[in-house]
């Protein structure tokens, strides 16, 4: 049997620190429950009642990890203690029936009924619990707190993490063949006087850093001394700006607020000439429009015109031409009369008639008429009913000219 815990009460020897029982004997530890600690996978829970509680087994069979379960949840942190070199070790690794957990969990219950405890609870639960990511936290009765919390807490009931609440084989030679120097922090322990050594060292601890923050305001005051009159003239300086910087603030709040009022009547005044200047557009807009639907009917009209003054140029320029061909036909018919006057008939001279259709030599180049070549003695009587034939017709409704009127033949 590797460790035996003795949890009942018997009187207290100066040799061997007293069990965690209360005055009457009543026994303070009531529970522990480990899960992934070492060699316990799952959930195991021990529950000590009154007397003696012995763990039996045989060798490797992790008696011991009881031991070293409840030096850890009680805040041990010498790996050397817990038989491991880091955190990884203390959580199940797995075997060949089961795979390894991530997190080893030990949880202690102690009976504070008699309020041996400084908490206001009938049971008080401490938990210790580790991650393979190295991570650590502790818990008391389910609230999250710190290592030193735990630490104060058992230390002032007691129960220090150095302290012998767990005897293992040898421990009693180890203590007896201890050296005076080396025995006396054993008695410390057994007197409950860590908690105050502690707080002394946490207090010695603090008046050494006072003392070195004194000698470092020692030699800022040492440095600065020299320079007192420019710093306090400099500071004189400072107030004075600080006392002109609020003036300046109050009266720059005045100056924009002027502004700003001056600012939003001129943007009013403004949004007003901007909505006259907009309503002045809309109707010149309108205005604009309505000129140009009655340009666009006025091009439209003007085409119109223009094509029809382009047919009327166009007939213009037919009446112009048959107007020229008449009065060249009437110029002829002018000269016809007066040449047949002067040649007194169509016979010759001797009395002789000439042969119809023949002109005499010296009439060959005489200009010819509508009726043919044009002599002196070629003279055809006129149309019938006393008219000369048109050459071209007129348009309904075209003046007759007054020398293209009839007239009748001599």
């Amino acid at each position: 049997m590797d460790s035996v815990y003795r949890v009942a009460h018997r009187p207290r020897a100066a040799s061997v620190p007293h069990a965690p029982t209360s005055a009457e004997g009543r026994l303070r530890l009531k529970r522990l429950e480990l899960q992934g600690f070492k060699t316990f996978a799952s959930k195991t829970e021990f529950i000590f009642n009154d007397g003696i509680t012995a763990i039996v087994g045989p060798n490797g069979s992790g008696k011991s990890n009881i031991a070293d379960a409840v030096r850890w949840v009680l805040g041990e942190q010498s790996y050397r203690l817990l038989r491991a070199k880091r955190t990884e070790d203390v959580i199940f690794h797995g075997s060949s029936q089961r795979a390894r957990v991530g997190m080893a969990q030990v949880s202690i219950t102690l009976d504070n009924a008699d309020g041996w405890l400084p908490l206001d609870f009938s049971e008080v639960t401490i938990t210790h619990r580790a991650y393979r990511s190295g991570e650590s936290e502790y818990t008391v009765n389910g609230s999250r707190v710190r290592l030193r919390d735990v630490t104060e807490l058992l230390a002032k009931s007691g129960l220090t993490k150095r302290n012998s609440i767990v005897i293992g084989q040898g421990h009693i030679d180890a203590a007896l063949s201890l050296r005076p120097e080396e025995r006396r922090t054993l008695f410390e322990e057994a007197a409950n006087i860590t908690l105050y050594q502690s707080k002394r060292d946490a207090s010695l601890a603090k008046l050494e850093a006072t003392e070195q923050n004194l000698v470092r305001v020692r030699d800022i005051l040492a440095e600065i001394e020299p320079r007192l009159k420019t710093l306090r003239r400099q500071a004189q300086q400072a107030e004075a700006y600080r006392a002109l910087n609020k003036e300046l603030e109050d009266l720059l709040r005045v100056w924009y607020g002027y502004r700003w009022r001056k600012g939003t009547r001129a943007l009013q005044q403004a949004r007003e000439v901007l909505n006259q200047a907009r309503q002045t557009l809309h109707q010149a807009q309108t205005r604009l429009d309505r000129l140009e639907t009655q340009a666009a009917s006025a091009r439209a009209e003007q085409n119109a015109l223009r094509q029809q003054l382009a047919q009327w140029h166009q007939q213009s320029a037919e009446l112009h031409t048959r107007a020229e061909t008449v009065q060249r036909d009437w110029a002829v018919r002018q000269e016809r009369p007066a040449s047949c006057r002067g040649a007194g008939g169509n016979r010759p001279a001797g009395g002789q008639p000439r042969r119809p259709g023949r002109t005499p030599a010296s009439r060959r180049g005489a200009p010819s008429g509508p009726y043919g070549p044009m002599g002196a003695g070629d003279c055809r009587p006129a149309a019938r009913g006393g008219r000369l034939p048109s050459a071209t017709a007129r348009p309904p409704g075209y003046p007759v000219p007054d020398h293209d009127r009839p007239e009748r033949t001599l």
